[in-house]
C-alpha cells in the first residue's frame, strides 16, 4: 500500500482508537529512573569506543563562568573541566565544546542567542555533559551533537525559541542521552541523523531519549534519520502539531511507554523526502490522539543496557514534575558548598572563593606563594607535586583547586589568618611538618572539600582561635594521627566560646587514630554522613562544654565512637548529642546534655547512615570532582 494511502487511512481512523495501549514491555531488572540521578541512563552510560560511560569533566577543576568569553575559553580548553554557568550569558553563533566537559547551569543559569557543539572537524566532542541550562533564542542550533561526537548526555534542559532545531544529533555521532529535558515555544525539537544524502551516519547514532517533555512543539521528537537502536520510552508528547516521531531512510526506532496526548500524528514511518524506516511501538498511551505507524524491526536497547519503564499513565505527572531546570539542586550540591560555610553571616554571603577573579594555574612553588599572597579574588589551579615548607598564608577570596588527579602540596601546609572566603579542593596533602590545614585568628566561610591528607606531623585540620562558618565535606583522611581539631586549647575559652561553628560531612576518616574531631567550646559542631574506620583511640571527643550533633554516621571497628561527659584526657566535659548511627564491631556513644539544632543556621538532609560507607568510599578524595 502506498504510504500516503496507508497515512489516509490511519488518520481516518484515528477517532475510533483514541487512547489505545499496545504491547506491554518486557520486565528489566534495573532500577526505576530517577530524575535526580547523576549519571545516564542509555546510550550515554554504555562502555564503548573507549569510553567508559560519560563522565563528562568529573576529572578536572571546578570553575565558574558569568559571560561567553569564560564559557568559550573553558569549553575549548583539552582538559577535562566542570563547567558551573551563572546567570544569563548572551552571545551569537556557537561555541565549541571539546572533550572531558561538564557545563552544568547554577540557579539561573541561561544561553541566549548562540548554542553549543560538540567538536569540530579536528577536535573531537566526546565525553560531554551539558545540565540545567536554559537555551532561548539560539541564531542556529542551540545544541549541535555533531561530527563523530560520542558520550554526550543531554540532561535536564529548558529549549524554547531559535532559528533552526533545538537539539541536533548528526554527523556519525553516537552513545547520546537526551533525558528529562523540557522542549517548546518552537517547531522543531530534535533531528537525529544530518541529511537523506549523509550514508555515513549508518551504522551510528544510538540515542537514547526518556522522560523529556515535547511541550506544543511541532515536529521532530525526533526525526530520525540512519540511526538503529534509537530509544523514545517515557516521554510526554502534548499538543504537537506535525507529529510526534519520524523514522525514514532504514533507521530503527523503539517507541516505549510514552504518553502522546493531542497528538494527531504520534508517528510516521518515511517523512517529507525522506524514505521509510523501521518503527516498534509498544505499550504507549494516546489520548485525543491518532495512532502510529510502525513497520519492521528494531534492535533492542537491551542488546546493549538495562532499564526500567515508568507505566506510561503515570508518565505526565512524572514528566512535569521532573523535567526541565531548576530540578536537580541537589545532585548540584556536591559542587556547591553546603553546610556552616554556606551560611550568610559576617557580610559573607556564602562561601564563593576566587569567583570574579582571574584563574591562573600554579606548576612551581614560587608561583603557589605568589598567588595565595596576592590581594584579591583568584582561582588558583594546582598541578602537580609543589613542596612548601612550613605554615603559608592564604589571603582572603581564594579557590585552591588541584588539576586531574596529582596535584599535591607536601612538606608544609595552608594557613588561615584572619582570612575568609576561600576554598580548598581536590589536593593531596603529604608529610606536613605542622598543620596540613590550619583554619585559625578568626577566619570564616572556608570549604575545604574532595581532599586527601597523609601523615602531617601535627594535625591533618586544625580550626581553632575563634574560627567559625567552616564546611569540611568528601575528605579521605588516611592513616592520620590526629585528624581534626576544634578549639585551641583548655585555656583559650574567651576567644572559641560563641565561634567554632563547623559541618563536618561525608569524610572517610581511614584507619585515623583520633580527634575526627575533638572539639573545645565550640557549637553547633555538626558531625554527620562520615564513615569512621578502625579509628584506635576515638572517633568524636567534645570537651569544654562545646556542644556537638553526631547524626547518620557510620563506625566501624571503632572501640569508643563518642566521649563527651566524661571529657577526654586533661579537657572538661562536653555536650554531645547522637541519633540514626551505626555502629558496626563497635562501641556505644557517650551523650550528655542537648546541642543547638544545625538546622537553626541551615537546611540539610542526612543519608541513610547504612548506604555511608558504599556513597563514602565512592566519592571522597581527590580525582571526584
Amino acid at each position: 500500500m502506498p504510504p500516503l494511502l496507508r497515512r489516509a487511512l490511519l488518520r481516518s481512523f484515528s477517532v475510533i482508537l483514541l487512547a489505545l495501549p499496545l504491547v506491554a514491555v518486557a520486565q528489566s531488572s534495573a532500577e526505576p529512573v530517577s530524575p535526580l540521578a547523576d549519571t545516564p541512563v542509555g546510550f550515554a552510560s554504555v562502555n564503548a569506543l573507549g569510553q567508559n560511560g560519560t563522565t563528562g569533566g568529573a576529572a578536572g577543576p571546578t570553575v565558574t563562568v558569568t559571560n561567553a568569553t569564560d564559557l568559550a575559553y573553558y569549553a575549548g580548553r583539552n582538559t577535562p573541566y566542570t563547567i558551573q554557568v551563572t546567570g544569563r550569558i548572551t552571545f551569537d553563533d556557537m561555541i565549541t565544546v571539546v572533550a572531558n566537559k561538564t557545563i552544568v547551569g547554577v540557579g539561573a543559569a541561561e544561553i541566549s542567542g548562540g548554542g553549543l557543539q560538540m567538536g569540530s572537524t579536528t577536535r573531537p566532542g566526546n565525553n560531554v555533559i551539558v545540565r540545567n541550562i536554559r537555551f532561548t533564542g539560539a541564531s542556529d542550533d542551540s545544541i549541535s551533537v555533531t561530527n563523530s561526537a560520542h558520550h554526550v548526555w543531554i540532561d535536564h534542559n529548558d529549549f524554547s525559541g531559535g532559528y533552526d532545531g533545538l537539539l541536533d544529533i548528526k554527523r556519525a555521532s553516537d552513545y547520546v542521552t537526551v533525558s528529562w529535558n523540557h522542549f517548546h515555544g518552537h517547531s522543531k525539537a530534535s533531528l537525529v541523523g544530518h541529511s537523506d544524502t549523509y550514508t555515513q551516519d549508518a551504522g551510528h547514532l544510538r540515542v537514547t531519549y526518556h522522560h523529556n517533555f515535547f511541550d506544543g512543539t511541532e515536529q521532530r521528537h525526533p526525526r530520525v534519520r540512519f540511526g538503529d537502536p534509537v530509544h523514545v520510552f517515557n516521554n510526554y508528547y502534548r499538543n504537537n502539531g506535525l507529529y510526534g516521531v519520524a523514522s525514514t531512510m532504514d533507521a530503527g526506532v523503539l517507541v516505549e511507554g510514552n504518553y502522546f496526548e493531542n497528538v494527531a500524528h504520534p508517528s510516521y514511518v518515511g517523512y517529507d523526502e525522506s524514505g521509510p524506516g523501521r518503527l516498534v511501538a509498544r505499550n504507549n498511551v494516546f489520548v485525543n490522539s491518532g495512532v502510529p505507524e510502525t513497520a519492521g524491526t528494531v534492535t533492542e536497547p537491551r542488546t546493549f543496557y538495562a532499564y526500567t519503564v515508568d507505566a506510561p499513565s503515570s508518565v505526565p505527572s512524572i514528566v512535569r514534575a521532573g523535567a526541565g531546570v531548576g530540578k536537580i539542586t541537589a545532585t548540584l550540591a556536591a559542587n556547591a558548598v553546603d553546610g556552616f560555610a554556606s551560611v550568610n553571616a559576617l557580610g559573607q554571603n556564602g562561601t564563593t572563593g576566587g569567583v570574579g577573579g582571574p584563574v591562573v594555574t600554579a606548576t612551581t612553588t614560587d608561583q603557589l606563594l605568589e598567588y595565595i599572597d596576592t590581594v584579591g579574588p583568584m582561582v588558583i589551579q594546582v598541578s602537580g607535586r609543589i613542596a612548601i615548607t612550613s605554615k603559608q598564608g592564604v589571603r582572603p577570596n581564594k579557590t585552591i583547586v588541584g588539576i586531574g588527579t596529582s596535584a599535591e602540596i607536601t612538606g608544609g601546609g595552608l594557613d588561615f589568618y584572619r582570612s575568609y572566603n576561600v576554598i580548598v579542593r581536590n589536593i593531596r596533602f603529604s608529610g606536613a611538618e605542622d598543620d596540613a590545614v590550619n583554619v585559625g585568628q578568626n577566619s570564616h566561610h572556608i570549604w575545604i572539600d574532595h581532599n586527601e591528607f597523609v601523615a602531617p606531623v601535627d594535625g591533618a585540620v586544625d580550626i581553632v582561635r575563634g574560627a567559625e562558618y567552616v564546611t569540611v565535606s568528601w575528605n579521605h583522611f588516611r592513616g592520620t594521627d590526629k585528624s581534626m581539631l576544634i578549639g585551641h586549647s583548655d585555656g583559650n575559652a574567651s576567644q572559641d566560646t560563641g565561634h567554632l561553628k563547623v559541618t563536618i560531612h561525608h569524610n572517610f576518616f581511614d584507619g585515623s587514630v583520633q580527634r575526627h574531631p575533638r572539639v573545645r567550646f565550640g557549637e553547633p559542631v555538626h558531625v554527620y554522613n562520615n564513615y569512621f574506620r578502625a579509628n584506635s583511640l576515638y572517633a568524636v571527643a567534645s570537651t569544654m562544654n562545646a556542644g556537638v550533633l553526631v547524626e547518620g554516621n557510620y563506625f566501624e571497628n571503632v572501640p569508643f565512637p563518642c566521649y563527651s561527659a566524661s571529657g577526654y584526657a586533661d579537657s572538661g566535659p562536653g555536650r554531645l548529642v547522637q541519633r540514626n548511627n551505626v555502629f558496626t564491631s563497635s562501641g556505644g556513644c557517650e551523650v550528655s546534655g542537648s546541642v543547638t539544632e544545625p538546622r537553626t543556621y541551615y537546611q540539610y538532609t542526612v543519608d541513610n547512615p547504612a548506604s555511608v560507607p558504599a556513597a563514602v568510599r565512592a566519592g571522597v578524595g581527590i580525582g571526584r570532582i
